[in-house]
């Protein structure tokens, strides 16, 4: 198997998740802008951080994929909302769906981890975002909110973690089934 983990991060979560992922398997973990030929490669890991419904470096690295090169891909998303809810992973596979050609759709893995935020260090774009975000929550009846949405507003303007690197256990036997 010639693989390699890719991973899309702006803030530390995806990259945490690919190195950790290196380390258990020996797959090399790189930034998705250091590929350009993706020729060599047979197995490909893309791990990147969901923001506004896309998913980091994504669209751009599979304008480099070959359309006539068998790869097997698989896409780990990482972001803040909770995978064990199903209404969250139909709306992120809505994502990936709009990100991705069905061709290479259809024959991808989809994963979501759970990320991390810290206000502190968020752009101003994007704490601009969450702040219309959060505003535009608060306007829902507190009865009528979903967990996920209540979480994300108690963690307005702090720092939360929900990295759990027990959670790359589904890629690596996906890597191992290879």
């Amino acid at each position: 198997m010639n693989a390699i983990i890719l991973y899309g991060s702006r803030y530390g979560a995806s990259q945490t998740y690919a190195q950790a992922l290196e380390a258990r398997t020996g797959i090399p973990a790189v930034a998705y802008q250091e590929i350009q030929d993706f020729g060599p490669f047979d197995t490909i890991v893309y791990i990147g951080g969901l923001y506004a419904g896309k998913t980091t470096g994504l669209a751009k690295t599979v304008r480099h994929f070959p359309t006539d090169h068998p790869f097997r891909l698989l896409v780990a998303t990482v972001g803040l909302s909770d995978p064990a809810v199903e209404d969250n992973l139909l709306r992120i596979r809505e994502f990936l769906a709009q990100e991705l050609s069905p061709g290479i759709f259809v024959r991808t893995t989809h994963v979501h981890l759970r990320g991390a935020i810290d206000y502190s260090v968020l752009t101003t774009r994007h704490r601009l975002m969450m702040k219309g975000l959060c505003t535009l929550l608060r306007r829902q009846p507190a009865e009528d909110r979903s967990p996920d949405t209540q979480a994300l507003l108690d963690s307005y303007g702090k720092a939360v973690d929900f990295i759990d690197l027990d959670t790359l256990a589904p890629i690596q036997t996906w890597l191992e089934k290879g």
